[in-house]
């Protein structure tokens, strides 16, 4: 809905978790991305009309190399704005997949067609109309088609993208279908960085890129940012002949370099100023995007600052293909030999590469063999999406590739939930990894001061000891929700994924596996003791999940819980001390003997956090059985709130594949909910993904598009969000096998 002001507002959402999550775009800014590409340290944006909007190196936390970004609104607390374009689009398509409002148009990287007319049209205009889709079905390689309906020039485009998994590089195959284009151009407002950039709102550095040159005897477009900053030296030899020998010796201390080229010799080129945001002077040279508007870039071959550079290519129907690569590195000559290399490997061997590489991970992946290809298909994409999201080197996953919203960090809450899946699908060896990171990244200082603590009256000093940091970058480093000094539930379940991950290692290695997380295992469950009111057998005020204000809810009890009835069967198991072993038994049983009674209340429930109501009937092991009457008080909520989310009874959703695999493990045993769980399945993998890609926001939204006979499913809020993803193989697998999940829950304390 249009506004009085120049921007759509945002649709009326009365689930708290969908709001909260909502929040998250409308604070840091929406991403424009229909799916990520990378190997675990290159990772690339792709938004739905194969523009780039997102290009990290050197891992899925650090650091942004491109220059794009997206309105954020983190002072509208009364939330009169929306981050996306609604009815006020200026296409179709933009309507359809909400188009963010960008800082200034433009930025990223994109091709397009110069036409005979002598008109230009950028891909990714209002004019094109985008359809998608994986080459293979199971594979790496997004292609997209972009079609162009018009009386004048009408055209089609196919854009084949993947990153190689093994070099640092980005391939783009355009194939262009147009009688009346002329030339191919593609520019790219890269701007390498070695700095983080800030948490909330639209994060635009003014340091973000340093020097651009054009190295002729190669034709490589080289963006760099040096580790050593000095003006003067590039400067001297700014007339010169530029090769990567030179930059080399003006900067060997190396620092973040982006290359791009053609597979190909282009047919011209510019080096220009990248005008958004900044007065230029008149001796600077013009941005790439503005110069091809003549259809001809001027060849200018250097920029100091922020750059808009790109390449030009004639294009004929007997010659309308054009291979654009993209590559990264830590110096120049890094940079510039993986297109060398890629150059003289070829566009058809880099492209069975991608698939054999990708084949050796999809081929893995183990699903139920009573799902439908469909349902298959969803569900396979959310287990490899997380190898986009993996960091090779330290074993962290980050919950989504996106910096707008701010969510590529590891948070510990999505991990564990990784890791199910990750188990479960046939990759424990991956699970290790990932437990490994934590086990080093868990906190042992015994003393720390946080604000947070006094918005529920508590002392601001704290023990972090035994917990982790709310988020942490892949690298190890405290993540930037420097709110949240500890989230309860994010240590609960890391020991729920210590126990649960015992089962899947081999017999022989579970000794070792025990002696390695001994310590772990009982500084994390020595820290939630702290936080249990055994008399009362609830948890005391603490932030649970996100929330900057401590407070104690059936999410945190019912985590809480997990956890210690975890770290009780292991412990016996590992040898922990008995005095130990009886303090964790005691709050266990407290908590268990707590939430048991409060769940008559209703007012317990009401208030029951974000995810208290299924944490307590899976993971949590309250229940011996799921025909307690007091389970099936918890079943019968789940089952309304997933019937109106599914069935657009509501604005939209947020975790519902979380809600539908949970109770369809509790209820595996009660017919009566087959159908809905059925029904709720198939909305998921055929309504609800991101339309050729398979992905997931945390955030779908029901809108009216015109044209469409119902509502169609929007993503929003981080695309893909790799727990969203997940919890569509979790469904899936629950639909056809719920009897695998049910020994992933705790012994019930005794």
């Amino acid at each position: 809905m249009i506004t009085g002001s120049a921007f759509a507002r945002l649709p009326q959402l009365d689930d708290p978790l969908l709001r909260a999550d909502f929040g998250a775009e409308h604070n840091h800014g929406a991403s424009n991305t229909a799916a990520s590409l990378g190997n675990g340290r290159l990772t690339v944006g792709i938004s739905p009309w194969a523009e780039l909007v997102y290009f990290r190196w050197p891992n899925p936390s650090r650091y942004e190399q491109l220059r794009y970004v997206t309105k954020a609104f983190p002072l509208d607390r009364r939330w009169n704005y929306d981050s996306r374009m609604s009815d006020d689009a200026q296409g179709i398509d933009w309507q359809r997949y909400g188009r963010p409002y960008e800082l200034y148009p433009g930025m990223g990287a994109r091709g397009g067609i110069y036409f005979q007319d002598e008109t230009l049209s950028w891909l990714g205009d209002p004019s094109w109309i985008s359809s998608r889709g994986y080459e293979p079905e199971s594979g790496p390689i997004l292609c997209t088609i972009l079609n162009r309906d018009t009386s004048q020039n009408p055209g089609r485009v196919r854009i084949c993208q993947w990153v190689d998994w093994d070099d640092d590089l980005l391939i783009q195959d355009f194939q262009i279908e147009s009688a009346s284009a002329q030339k191919f151009f593609y520019y790219a407002t890269f701007a390498p960085y070695n700095r983080d950039q800030k948490w909330q709102g639209a994060s635009d550095p003014e340091d973000a890129g340093f020097a651009t040159v054009y190295l002729p005897d190669l034709d490589i477009i080289l963006y760099f940012h040096p580790n050593h900053k000095d003006r003067a030296k590039i400067l001297a030899h700014a007339q010169e002949k530029f090769s990567p020998a030179l930059i080399e010796r003006l900067y060997p201390e190396g620092g973040y370099f982006v290359a791009m080229a053609l597979a190909g010799k282009p047919d011209g080129f510019q080096v220009g100023a990248d005008f958004r945001g900044w007065r230029l002077k008149n001796t600077d040279p013009l941005a790439a995007s503005e110069d091809a508007r003549d259809g001809r870039l001027s060849g200018s071959i250097f920029y100091l600052g922020q750059s808009d550079s790109g390449l030009e290519k004639a294009i004929s129907r007997g010659d309308n293909r054009v291979v654009v690569l993209v590559s990264a590195g830590k110096s120049a000559q890094e940079a510039v030999a993986l297109i060398e290399k890629a150059r003289a490997t070829g566009l058809e061997a880099l492209r069975q590469k991608a698939i054999s590489d990708w084949n050796q991970i999809s081929n893995r992946i183990e699903l139920s063999p009573l799902a439908g290809a469909l349902e298959k298909r969803v569900a396979s994409r959310g287990i490899l999406n997380l190898f986009i999201g993996m960091d090779r080197e330290t074993g962290a996953i980050i919950a989504s590739p996106t910096r707008q919203p701010a969510y590529h960090f590891d948070w510990p809450r999505d991990g564990a939930f990784f890791d199910l899946s990750l188990d479960l699908a046939g990759f424990p060896e991956i699970v290790s990894s990932h437990l490994d990171f934590y086990r080093r990244t868990q906190r042992r200082e015994p003393l720390d001061f946080n604000f947070s603590w006094l918005l529920g009256a508590k002392s601001p000093f704290y023990s972090p000891k035994g917990h982790w940091h709310a988020n942490i970058f892949t690298d190890g480093s405290p993540g930037r929700i420097k709110a949240c000094p500890i989230e309860i539930d994010e240590t609960s379940l890391l020991l729920w994924d210590l126990w649960r991950h015992e089962k899947f290692i081999p017999e022989s290695e579970r000794a070792e596996y025990q002696k390695k997380y001994l310590e772990m295992l009982t500084l994390a469950a020595d820290a939630l003791v702290e936080y249990v009111d055994v008399k009362n057998g609830w948890t005391k005020k603490v932030m649970e999940d996100d929330n900057q204000k401590p407070q104690a809810t059936l999410h945190g009890a019912s985590s809480v819980l997990t956890g210690l009835a975890s770290a009780l069967d292991a412990g016996k198991r590992w040898g922990v001390d008995e005095k130990k072993l009886e303090k964790w038994r005691q709050s266990a049983l407290a908590l268990r003997k707590g939430i048991l009674r409060r769940i008559e209340d209703e007012n317990t429930l009401e208030k029951s956090g974000w995810r208290g109501i299924q944490w307590s009937l899976f993971p949590a092991p309250v229940f011996e059985d799921f025909n307690d009457p007091r389970a099936q008080k918890l079943i019968k909520r789940l089952a309304k709130n997933v019937e109106e989310s599914a069935f657009k009874k509501r604005a939209g959703f947020a975790y519902l594949g979380e809600q539908v695999f949970i109770l369809r493990i509790a209820t595996a045993k009660i017919p009566e909910y087959q159908p809905l769980i059925e029904q709720a399945v198939k909305v998921l993998t055929e309504e609800a993904p991101m339309p050729g890609t398979d992905c997931f926001g945390e955030v779908t939204l029901w809108i009216d598009v015109p044209g469409y006979p119902d509502k169609v499913a929007q993503q929003r809020t981080s695309i893909p969000h790799l727990w969203t993803g997940v919890t569509i193989y979790l469904s899936v697998e629950a639909l056809y096998q719920p009897e695998k999940f049910l020994n992933q829950i705790p012994p019930v304390p005794e």
